[in-house]
């Protein structure tokens, strides 16, 4: 098992930022701490199974172009959620942020 930070910020919807120490177990992907600790909606979409389309009730927004990203220890990434897999210690932080729909 490995302990992972999770944080969510929910910019500019006004819901207050969540934080919490999860533990998963070894070779578990961001969407996995993602799903150990609030509820998500995901579909099918840009050749992934599972693209994050909500977050705790807070939904992308394409018409308003504000959605959801995440960091791995501050750093963006090119590796879908579903795919990356996170390493003990490790910060993980979903955004809600304009610029993400495009």
């Amino acid at each position: 098992m490995i302990e992972v930070t999770l944080t969510i910020d929910f910019g500019p919807t006004g819901k207050q930022t969540f934080e919490a120490l999860v533990t998963v177990s070894d070779r578990s992907t961001v969407l996995e701490v993602l799903l150990n600790r609030l509820r998500v909606k995901t579909t099918r979409r840009y050749g992934m199974e599972h693209f994050v389309e909500e977050i705790d009730g807070i939904e992308n927004d394409y018409a308003g172009d504000l959605g959801w990203r995440f960091h791995v220890n501050g750093r963006g990434s090119n590796v879908p959620a579903e795919r990356y897999l996170v390493k003990n210690g490790d910060w993980v932080k979903w955004l809600y942020v304009a610029g993400s729909c495009s």
